[in-house]
């Protein structure tokens, strides 16, 4: 159906990221330049009226900084950028006056201090000048829809639309200006003396210790963002993209079964137009299509022609992207023009209904708890029950989606914030996915984390995936814990994997057995050494195959299983990681990148590393190993993509 599809949606999203980038940005910034107030006033103690000045220019740039940070927050970027230049005067004055006092330099002990607040004082003026670069073009930005207290996304112009678009393409000199001035006072911290600071000082260290690189990432990430968002949004030449609704509760490689597809084109971002449609009215008119599908799929799913809605069997989301346009395009798909891929999940429409609220459409009331179940009796039961043909069955989703679309459009500014997080979250979590086929503009998109591709790194690496093979809609009802254990053996890593599977439902119109074709993605060059666990299908008692295949750049693990209602079952593997991750670990360097499957929830992660030698935590490690006794292990989840690294203190 013909929709105008959210009509200004990217411009919200837009605005709540540069508007929630700059308020995010103060606590970054302001209140270890608090503290430096504190501590010169202790070097008044010591160097009497000269300081005391001082200390009286840090406590007028702290007022100045205050008043900053409540302009910017009330979006008056004019009045925020007046206070932010005169709080950056104060803390150079201080700086001036501080270097008069050189001889303190000569007295051991107070001789660290100074050069602290020395170098805390240059990272303060480099930091708020950055944060001064980045206010000023977010004015340029957020400046069309500031049009009084309250306002309408809708009465936004397509002149004023292509300025803020126009805007962000040419953010570059800007953004490199504020990384550049974030960078310098991130120099000015990694200066200050780690020992011997008086208490105060500090604690005046710690936050900018702590806080800056979160700063120089948000910044670094906004770079190719800025660069990639107008093209996406279709400025400054028109998109068109290839929508596809998977629904992970009938789980498949690159996220769930594609059940719904659309047609998406955009120009300044605008939705020129919008139209879904239930895939299998595609998939039915390609009856003189001939294409072998995956074996798996012909096994367990008894599928003898591989369609558009079985598309999606790779989980990396490029590759699978680009086999659905292929289908799209073989089973005669009317749009022959086509810029990208964004593929989307029911757990995003269930967030995104957390800040709207309930939703009615045909006296069907839908919530952020209830959204995914009704709307799957909707379509899969009741449909029949009234009567309606199986072609029409989805088009209550079309009309869900336009009344979502529209309550985002009216949400109140303070919930802008939220919406974005939101919109980061999914996109993090792979509910979310983009592939585009401008080389460069993918590229970017991957650096963002976007596109759900599959990683072939230089370390240890693991990810499983699932793929439903006709167990109806029973993945919410399946609980899943990945035990990982690497241990090193004869001159060798022996890594030992269980996937453990607790099918927590009942038999009913959505769940039963669990039936999967499950792959284990592991570095290249892994050998399989033994394995419990795969089977040939339900209730056939003599044992399964694992099969060994190459695909990706890695090696993947592979055998079906099945997890009766109410029952648990374990898939055993045991196999020898490649010599060059031996090499890594006796040369004092271990790292795991543990890959999340698109869709899914947050499984269950044990890792256990028995690794010789002693071992920390790597600087650059995301996420933590507890560690014991040679021994390395975590108790996660994988909400996100997990990773650990290891390095010889």
């Amino acid at each position: 159906m013909q929709r105008n599809f959210l009509k200004k949606q990217a411009w919200k999203k837009i605005a709540a990221a540069t508007w929630h980038g700059c308020k995010r940005a103060w606590p970054y910034t302001w209140p270890p330049l608090a503290v430096i107030v504190v501590i010169l006033g202790i070097l008044g103690v010591w160097y009497g009226p000269a300081a005391k000045t001082i200390a009286t220019e840090a406590l007028a740039a702290k007022a100045d900084l205050e008043k900053a940070q409540t302009y910017i927050v009330q979006q008056d970027f004019t009045e925020g950028q007046t206070a932010l230049a005169s709080g950056k005067q104060h803390l150079q004055t201080a700086q001036d006056r501080l270097g008069r006092l050189r001889s303190l330099k000569k007295l051991p002990y107070v001789k660290t201090q100074v050069i602290a607040v020395e170098e805390l004082l240059a990272a303060g003026i480099a930091s708020t000048g950055g944060i001064e670069r980045l206010s000023t073009w977010a004015e340029t930005v957020v400046r069309p829809f500031k049009t009084g207290k309250s306002f309408s996304l809708s009465s936004l112009k397509p002149e004023q639309k292509r300025v803020i678009l126009k805007a962000i393409a040419e953010a570059q000199p800007d953004l490199q200006a504020a990384k550049a001035s974030i960078d310098l006072a991130m120099t000015h911290i990694n200066a200050i003396p780690e020992t011997g600071l008086v208490g105060k000082l500090r604690e005046a260290v710690e936050p900018f210790r702590e806080q800056l690189p979160a700063l120089q990432d948000g910044i670094t990430q906004a770079i190719p963002a800025s660069r990639i968002l107008p093209p996406l949004l279709g400025y400054p030449e028109e998109q068109t993209y290839l929508f596809l609704l998977q629904n992970n509760a009938e789980l498949r490689p690159a996220g769930g079964f594609i059940g719904t597809y659309g047609i998406l084109k955009v120009k300044d971002g605008e939705i020129v137009s919008f139209t879904t449609d239930n895939v299998y009215n595609l998939d039915d008119k390609a009856k003189n299509l001939q294409v072998t599908p995956p074996a798996p799929l012909t096994r367990y799913n008894k599928v003898n022609r591989w369609l558009f809605r079985d598309s999606n069997w790779s989980p990396d989301f490029p590759t699978a992207a680009q086999e659905a346009l292929t289908f799209y395009r073989r089973e005669g798909g009317n749009e022959r023009r086509l810029h990208g891929v964004i593929a989307v999940d029911p757990t995003f429409f269930q967030d995104l209904l957390q800040i709207t609220g309930p939703i009615t459409i045909s006296k069907k009331t839908f919530t952020s708890e209830n959204f995914a179940e009704e709307l799957q009796y909707i379509t899969s039961v009741e449909f029949a029950q009234q009567g309606i043909d199986a072609s029409l069955r989805k088009g209550i989703i079309g009309d869900l989606g336009a009344a979502l679309i529209e309550k985002m459009l009216k949400l109140p500014k303070e919930k802008y914030g939220k919406a974005w997080t939101i919109f980061q979250k999914n996109l993090e979590q792979k509910h979310v996915m983009v592939w585009v086929g401008d080389t460069a503009r993918q590229n970017q998109l991957t650096d963002l984390g976007w596109t759900g591709h599959v990683e072939t790194p230089r370390g240890d690496t693991l990810m499983v995936v699932d793929a439903n093979m006709a167990s109806l809609k029973s993945d919410p009802a399946v609980k899943r814990t990945i035990t990982y254990k690497v241990e090193q053996k004869e001159n060798a890593l022996i890594a030992d994997l269980t996937i453990r599977y607790e099918n927590t439902g009942t038999l009913n119109w959505k769940t039963t057995r669990y039936r999967t074709y499950t792959r284990v993605y592991v570095p290249r060059g892994s050998t399989l050494l033994d394995s419990s666990g795969a089977m040939v299908d339900c209730k056939v008692t003599r044992a399964g195959k694992v099969e060994t295949l190459e695909e990706l750049g890695l090696t993947a693990f592979a055998g079906f299983t099945c997890t009766e209602v109410g029952a648990s079952h374990e898939l055993h593997l045991r196999y020898t990681l490649p010599n060059t991750l031996t090499a890594l670990v006796d040369s004092g360097e271990y790292a795991l990148l543990v890959q999340k499957q698109p869709g899914t929830p947050d499984h269950a992660l044990q890792v256990e590393l028995h690794l010789p030698g002693d071992f920390v935590n790597g600087e650059d490690a995301v996420d933590q190993l507890t560690v014991k006794n040679q021994v390395y292990t975590a108790a996660t989840n994988l909400l996100t993509d997990r990773s650990f690294q290891l390095q010889a203190p």
